[in-house]
């Protein structure tokens, strides 16, 4: 049965308004729920979506914060980490022209740069970059066998009143010359080049068969 009853004898122009009338009814009505369903559903995506970008700003947040921390943790421990420090065996020390009776320089690398002196139970940290030189205190040196323990973290934050600074390379040897205000002490501290092999004169068989009988 269809839903509209139509009388009998109706022009088909009447027919045709009446089924026009039901098509627009039944879109009218299809629309309506789309758009009810859409109002339904844009809540439901916003909020996914907005859970979604909490949730990555907070694991990234977390992230961030667990690699500062451990950066920063990093650095504190790589700071106060014993270095170890190895002794220069052929630098040459005089201090107000005098060779000192028990010395010793060292560094943790291969550059002549920062230097641990020591001269006698005393010892001096120079920083040879900043032109500074620091009284340490020995008891936070550790010795052993060909090498010295200490840390940068233990660096006095005064450095001793200093002056007369020269840093150099003379061509055989690099020098750091330094005064100590408070003693006037002059030290001259000075690391020999290693010589170039290549430049030496060749020996003949006869002068190495000598030096030998010697």
């Amino acid at each position: 049965m269809p839903r509209f009853a139509l009388a009998s004898g109706s022009s088909a122009r009447a027919r045709e308004e009446a089924l026009f009338a039901l098509g627009k009814d039944d879109l009218s009505a299809t629309s309506t729920l789309f758009h009810a369903s859409n109002l339904c559903m844009r809540p439901l995506v916003a909020s996914a979506a907005l859970l979604s970008l909490t949730i990555v700003a907070i694991g990234g947040a977390l992230c961030g914060s667990g690699a500062g921390v451990f950066a920063t943790s990093a650095t504190v421990f790589a700071k106060d980490k014993p270095l170890s420090w190895k002794p220069i065996e052929d630098a040459l020390l005089r201090v107000n022209d005098a060779p000192p009776k028990e010395w010793g320089v060292y560094r943790t690398g291969k550059k002549n740069e920062p230097l641990l002196l020591q001269m006698g139970s005393r010892f001096l940290f120079i920083d040879v970059h900043d032109r500074q030189a620091f009284e340490l205190d020995a008891s936070k040196i550790e010795r052993k066998s060909g090498e010295l323990l200490w840390s940068l973290a233990d660096r006095p934050a005064k450095p001793l009143a200093a002056s007369n600074w020269v840093i150099d390379d003379i061509g055989a040897a690099f020098v750091i010359r330094v005064r100590l205000d408070s003693e006037n002490a002059l030290l001259d501290l000075q690391f020999p080049h290693p010589p170039d092999i290549g430049s030496l004169p060749q020996r003949t068989p006869s002068q190495s068969q000598t030096r030998r009988r010697n």
